[in-house]
């Protein structure tokens, strides 16, 4: 098998990384953004965090860094990725080398009413392209080829209202397009607990939701159905839960449950997640494990089991590295279909609003199928 070649990344995006949560000093990921789960834009305090917590050389992480102040009832931001990728299947075409723009999004939230916002992001549809000049695009946008719509290269990844009764505490409402909070809430949209479990790319869904955030914990209820405008793999309806307690500061424990009803099966799927900060290792311990129960309208049914676990170490500030284990079992009965990955990574934040990061994965499925993926990117945020 060939190894991974690394191509120059030249810019990426901001999202919530659960790493965070915890290590930074702050227990729950909704004090430093807006969406009451965590990910997307940040609040004020999770702009100060940026540069005076988690960049190595600190700088301002406002708004274009200082040079424009906007008025109190608003909040943008952006985020830009661009990223190159060298994947190896052992296949005679030999290694895949890509370099494409993973994300340019634009979000905004503007206060509407003394307890209502209206929170959006929206983005440009990102292709990977090989590295080859006359290669043909290898993940093409959705929709019709021949006569390609604006929703072929736009997408609204969020766009809802939300009530808070109080600043970021006690009961909250929402209303619109966003992902149903759900177990760890990690980044990476390739990773099993989301890709298989209903938060892969694109499958946000339009939602009514709500819930509370405490002092030490928070319930999060949401009812969503599919959109169909943004081409989702599958088309669902249902709802989700998820409960976290975060009982000192040191220890973050959580269950999640999710029942998705589709056009011709039905999954009902429950999970356990936690975190643990250990101060003098400068190390953060996570892990997810969800079970699934998928039955099939023509009959029959099946169970999966989906799992991450791995270490967050952080020997400086501004650099943060993982490690993490991966398990899918599409049938717990059916053992050739078992895929199994290990992750590692180096997330370097040199100053605020920037990011450098390293990944590669090396995947298994079954006895005989692999392959090995690197991923360079550097991600800017406005």
């Amino acid at each position: 098998m060939k190894w991974c070649v690394i191509l120059l990344a030249t810019a990426k995006v901001a999202a919530a990384y659960p790493q965070f949560q915890l290590s930074s000093g702050t227990a729950q990921c909704g004090q430093c953004h807006i969406s009451p789960a965590g990910g997307g834009l940040l609040t004020a305090w999770g702009r100060d965090e940026s540069g005076d917590s988690l960049s190595m050389t600190g700088g301002d992480g406002s708004f274009l860094h200082g040079a424009v102040e906007l008025p109190s009832w608003l909040a943008i931001g952006g985020d830009f990725r661009v990223a190159a990728l060298a994947n190896e299947t052992g296949s005679s075409g030999g290694t895949e080398l890509a370099a494409f723009p993973m994300q340019a999004d634009v979000s905004a939230r503007a206060i509407v009413a003394s307890s209502v916002s209206v929170v959006g992001v929206l983005g440009v549809r990102g292709a990977v392209r090989s590295g080859a000049p006359d290669s043909p695009q290898t993940d093409p946008p959705a929709g019709n080829a021949t006569s390609p719509s604006l929703r072929s290269y736009v997408v609204a990844r969020e766009l809802y209202a939300i009530w808070y009764a109080e600043d970021k505490g006690g009961p909250y409402a929402r209303l619109g397009r966003f992902a149903a909070p759900y177990g760890l809430r990690l980044a990476d949209h390739t990773a099993y607990v989301r890709r298989y479990l209903g938060y892969n790319l694109l499958e946000e869904t339009l939602g009514i939701g709500g819930g509370w955030i405490g002092g030490g914990w928070e319930l999060h209820a949401t009812a969503f159905a599919h959109d169909a405008l943004q081409d989702a793999t599958r088309e669902e309806k249902g709802a989700a839960l998820m409960f976290e307690a975060q009982p000192g500061d040191m220890l973050a424990l959580g269950a999640s449950a999710r029942l998705g009803i589709g056009a011709d099966d039905t999954r009902m799927q429950a999970g356990l997640h936690g975190k643990l900060w250990l101060e003098g290792a400068t190390l953060l311990l996570q892990g997810e494990i969800d079970g699934v129960r998928q039955t099939f309208d023509a009959g029959g049914s099946r169970y999966q089991l989906a799992a991450y676990a791995g270490p967050v170490v952080i020997p400086t500030k501004g650099l943060y590295t993982g490690i993490a284990y991966e398990a899918f079992a599409e049938d717990l009965e059916v053992h050739s279909v078992l895929r199994q990955a290990i992750t590692a990574w180096v997330s370097l934040f040199p100053r605020a609003h920037w990011e450098v990061m390293f990944s590669a994965r090396g995947q298994r499925i079954g006895p005989d199928e692999h392959a090995i993926a690197c991923m360079l990117q550097l991600h800017y945020t406005i």
